[in-house]
């Protein structure tokens, strides 16, 4: 298909980026995008990479374990992560 854009490990993204642009207009189009485009990554020494580190390689894990054995969909973990990710900019004080 034309509108496939494939990975080297062989996995159709394409889904994945046209939800990740139609985000990216909404947000646009409400202001919050340049809010987000302002941001700040914290300094390296922050302790806010161990908030950030902990928090995503904790809810990888929790998934993990939550579908263990189950035939799910890949973009559940995706979802998973989305929460997750919402939960560290409202503690950065950027959500």
């Amino acid at each position: 298909m034309p509108n496939e854009l494939i990975t080297a490990n062989n996995v159709n993204i394409q889904p994945v980026i046209e939800t990740l642009v139609e985000l990216v207009k909404d947000k646009k189009a409400t202001g919050e995008l340049d809010n987000l485009i302002n941001a700040q990554l914290p300094e390296k020494s922050s302790a806010d990479w161990k908030l950030i580190c902990g928090v995503l390689c904790n809810s990888v894990v929790e998934w993990v374990a939550q579908n263990k054995g189950n035939d799910v969909d890949p973009m559940d973990l995706l979802r998973h992560l989305q929460s997750d990710v919402g939960y560290i900019m409202q503690r950065l004080g950027l959500g």
